[in-house]
């Protein structure tokens, strides 16, 4: 048996990513759940900004921005970011977080995540209430400590980068569980059997 809801916002686990628009002088940083890796060649990556807010119309504004996936450790931090608006606050002041230059754009970095992507806006729309943005991902930024041969980005230690789980519809924080298999080829257990 199932219950049904009609149509409802229920999606998990989300990674909680720290969106930073602007430049190292003036930089404001949105939390933001809905994100998407949308294709691996360009790698690019969507994200999901309610159409009333601040942040959303900065990336219009400004055709770049960051994409910093915050760890288990910051939570408190990414989730004022998330309630609070950058119209009348700085947010890097008030949290704590260290803001750090990017490689190739002008919005910073944020140096407390373990994974940052510097994206450039290649698409944008409204969909409802929420305006979707595509960024094609220019560079990315993993600590060094959190990788198991510094020469392979694929070697990150997922336990030792801890993301901050959101989950949809619940609205709590989860920590990442254990490896349950891998992907790509524990299916293959199905191509064995016999009719």
């Amino acid at each position: 048996m199932k219950t049904t809801f009609g149509p409802q916002k229920v999606m998990f686990p989300c990674p909680t990513g720290l969106v930073v628009t602007g430049t190292m002088e003036n930089a404001n940083i949105v939390t933001i759940a809905w994100i998407s890796l949308l294709t691996s060649s360009p790698p690019t990556i969507g994200i999901s900004v309610g159409s009333r807010g601040f942040s959303g119309n900065e990336i219009r504004k400004n055709g770049e921005f960051t994409v910093n996936i915050a760890s288990f450790d910051i939570m408190v931090e990414a989730d004022f970011c998330g309630i609070t608006s950058g119209r009348d606050r700085d947010k890097f002041r008030e949290t704590g977080l260290t803001k750090m230059e990017s490689k190739i754009v002008k919005s910073p970095i944020i140096k407390e995540c373990p994974l940052n992507l510097e994206c450039v806006l290649v698409e944008s729309g409204t969909f409802g209430s929420t305006n979707h943005f595509a960024g094609k991902i220019i560079e990315t930024h993993i600590d060094t400590d959190k990788l198991r041969d510094s020469g392979d980005y694929t070697s990150f230690d997922i336990a030792a980068i801890n993301p901050l789980i959101y989950i949809g519809g619940a609205r709590e924080y989860r920590k990442i569980g254990e490896k349950a298999g891998d992907a790509y080829n524990i299916g293959k257990k199905l191509l064995n059997q016999e009719d």
